[in-house]
Formats: C-alpha cells, structure tokens, sequence
C-alpha cells in the first residue's frame, strides 16, 4: 500500500464517472444487435478459486481507526478469502523487541481473528541495516530474504500468502514518482535492482516455504508495463506463484476511463505483452484496485465505485488467468471528504457502510455460487456473464458506464423477472432488460436459451 502522498500525487498527475442502475428498456433505434446462445451445461472449470480480498491496516497506519474485532467481524461477513497488510521489516526487527514478541502486534493479533488468509506485504526499507534502505546490494538483500524467511516461519500457523515488496518501481519526491521503461542501473527504481531481490528472497523462501504462495512485482504505475516485462524477463517471477499489480484510474484526464473497463483492458493488455513474451498464460493477482469516493479533485461518486468494483471482481472471477483481487480498502482511513487518500473505503471512517460494501458482497455471494463461468463480451462496453446454478441459466449483464446504453432481450419468451445485485427485490417482469453499470442478474429456467444484446450507438 503506498503512502497517502504518493498513491494521491501519482494519481493526479496521471489525470468512476457516476454510473446508474439498470431498468427495463428497448434497444434504442440504430442500435447494433447481436445474437448469443447459452446452454445449461458444462463450462470452462477455474484451474483453483478465485481469491476475493480485502486490504486492511493493522501492519501500518495505527491512526486509521482500523478496530480489530470490528474489522474481522466484516471481513467474515462479507465473505472475503484472504486480507492483504504490511508486514513492514523494520517494525518486525525492531531493536530492543523482546525474545518471543511478534511485531507488528496489532497485525499478529488481528491475524488471530478472521478466518481470511494472509496476503503479508514484506515491505518497507530497514534504516537499521547495512544496505537495507530499498536493498540494491548483496549484503541488503540476504538481510531482506533473511527476514523474509523468519517473518514466514513467524507466521506459518496462519497460513500466509507473501508479496515481495510493495511499489518498487514508485518513489515520492520524484518527478514523476513512476517510472517509465525499465531504468537505469543509477535509479533506485529500476527493473534490475528489484528482480536481484526477488530473485534472492523467492530463492531463500522456497528452501522453507515450498508450497507457499509467492507473489512477486507488487508493480505500481507502469505505462505501458515496460517496467513489469522487464521484470519477468530478469527472472523476478520464476519459481513465484504469480505476478502481482496494482491498478488506479480515477484520476485519469479521461474521464470517460475511469472505471472498470479500462482496469479489464489493462489487464488485458498486459497479459497479451506476458503471453507473447514467454510462451504461456501468466498468472496474475490484482494486489490493489478501487476508487476513492473524495469530494475533490477526481469525482467519483459512491454508486459508481460500488458498480466499478463489482464489474472487476465478477470478470475477474471469469477469467481463468486472473488468480485474486484485492479491493483497497475496507473502510476509510481518514475523515476529510476532500483528501483522496482518506476515501477509498467500502465503509466509512466510522463503520458505516457506503454502496460498496453491498456491491462486493453481493458479487463474492455470486461468484462462490458458481464454480464454472463463461464471459461474453458482444460490444466493447458491454458484458455477458454465464455462471453455474443447481438448476437453470443465470447471466449477469452490465455495461461500462451509465452512457453506454445496452439491451439484453429473450426473444420468443415470457416475461421474466430480473434484480440488480443491490436491489432488494426484483425488477417488474420483461423480456427486455436495459443494460447498466450495476450488474443485473436474469435467471431462467431453460436447458437452453437464445438472447439478443443490443449497445446504443
């Protein structure tokens, strides 16, 4: 998770849009239609889950009014797979600890109260170690793999997952912080210094921890991901269990790219770069992704935030390369309506929840229902989920934004009663259902089925 500055400053200089729910409509007149059929039968089985989690701090940030009961309790109830905290090296090796005391205490204790798997971040510089400020040399990294090694044996009852720093390619007070390309041996950004240490750390850990599972790249603001393919060129993710990025968009000077399509088509893209570099599919886990729902400077509404991340988990959950995705984060960090940083919750600084939290449990209930998915993708701004039910065909609809009008019809059919995901009843029956940013769910009781899907021009 990077600093309050940095993660602001690095959106605003990169400079959703508010979305709305779906209705009952008709194409709209000149609008292109296209023809889909789906069968209650077998589709394309996920190779392993998907991972839906939550970013949360008790390993940094003790101002953030992160309870740890409270925290649990929702973390649980949401149904989220794994929490993602720092687990931050100089805090863990902190002098004067006593024999046997694990630090960060706040992090250990809340570990000890969720169900949810650990994503541990082994982050930040260590001031108090020969080459341990952003470990560029070989003394510093055998002490960060060093402390790797123990924090994994620290931490192996809960049964942990690892990211192999956090951000490396990022540093405040640089203009830009972000880095573009691969760098230069000089910068302490470059691709070379941060595969040596994953190198390093993912070969020590694997001498302990073989099953684990190892993220590496953590990789923040990578325009056109020059940076991570540098990486997986140098051996940063051999032997890791996949690459791991980070995704902002809401400050984007376009506004109409402030959602969840162009965070799908960045993926997207990136994958193609991967697949084209080495020959296979690489696997990929979204560390960090979500909106902030500040006042100022980038306006995002509560509503579309909620459908934005909604929209990512579900393709997410459809797409079998895509291992994992933490939304940041749980809840507010601050109070300040105009300070980004502060905004990112699903609930609020106090607990109280915003549209999110109703959006990403109603998407995880979806996705931990179905254990097999097929993605359509009829227009470029809108989506067709099929996901497996008992019994019947269930899609799921949306649209990138409220803009971009779509339809899906059920020609030759009766009538048939729809529900947004965060709608508490159904929609009035029809057998034509607009299209919006919130995710609308049709369930039909049919061995097959035949819809036409229509993108206003």
């Amino acid at each position: 998770m990077m600093g309050k500055s940095l993660r602001s400053g690095v959106q605003i200089a990169l400079l959703a849009a508010g979305l709305t729910v779906a209705g009952l409509t008709a194409p709209a007149a000149g609008a292109d239609i296209k023809t889909l059929k789906f069968a209650n039968g077998p589709l394309s089985q996920r190779p392993d889950p998907f991972i839906t989690g939550i970013c949360v701090h008790f390993g940094i940030g003790g101002e953030y009014n992160y309870i740890p009961t409270k925290t649990a309790e929702l973390v649980d109830e949401i149904g989220f797979d794994s929490f993602r905290d720092d687990l931050a090296w100089p805090v863990f090796d902190a002098p004067g600890t006593p024999p046997g005391v694990l630090r960060p205490t706040r992090l250990f204790d809340f570990m000890k109260l969720t169900k949810a798997k650990p994503l541990l971040i082994l982050s930040h510089s260590n001031p108090a170690v020969d080459g341990g400020v952003k470990p560029m040399n070989e003394a510093g990294r055998t002490a960060y793999a060093d402390f790797a090694v123990r924090a994994a044996a620290a931490t192996r009852s809960s049964n942990p997952m690892f990211e192999i720093w956090n951000e490396w390619n990022l540093t405040g007070g640089q203009r830009p912080p972000w880095l573009v390309g691969a760098g230069v041996d000089s910068d302490p950004r470059a691709a070379a210094h941060y595969s040596a240490l994953a190198r390093t750390t993912i070969a020590a850990l694997r001498t302990t921890e073989p099953t684990t599972t190892l993220l590496s790249g953590a990789v923040g603001s990578d325009p056109g991901w020059q940076w991570t393919q540098a990486i997986v060129r140098d051996g940063a993710i051999k032997n890791a269990s996949g690459l791991s990025v980070h995704l902002y968009n809401h400050c984007e000077p376009d506004v109409r790219t402030r959602n969840a399509t162009d965070i799908i088509d960045r993926l997207g893209d990136l994958q193609s770069r991967l697949r084209a570099q080495t020959g296979a599919d690489v696997p990929i886990y979204l560390t960090e992704f979500g909106w902030p729902t500040a006042r100022r400077p980038c306006v995002i509404t509560q509503t579309a935030a909620a459908d934005n991340i909604a929209q990512v988990l579900l393709w997410s959950a459809a797409t079998p390369w895509m291992k994992g995705a933490w939304i940041y984060q749980l809840k507010d960090q601050g109070r300040s309506l105009d300070e980004l940083e502060d905004n990112f919750g699903l609930y609020d600084y106090n607990y109280n929840p915003k549209p999110a939290a109703c959006a990403v449990r109603e998407a995880i209930k979806l996705i931990k229902a179905s254990t097999t998915f097929r993605l359509e993708r009829p227009f470029r701004d809108v989506f067709i989920l099929q996901a497996t039910t008992p019994q019947g065909i269930r899609l799921v609809g949306w649209t990138t934004r409220a803009e971009a009008k779509g339809t899906l019809r059920l020609p030759n059919r009766e009538p048939t009663r729809t529900k947004a995901l965060c709608n508490a009843g159904p929609a009035p029956a029809s057998n034509s259902i607009a299209l919006g940013p919130e995710p609308v769910i049709v369930d039909l009781d049919a061995a097959n089925v035949t819809i036409e899907v229509s993108q206003a021009p």
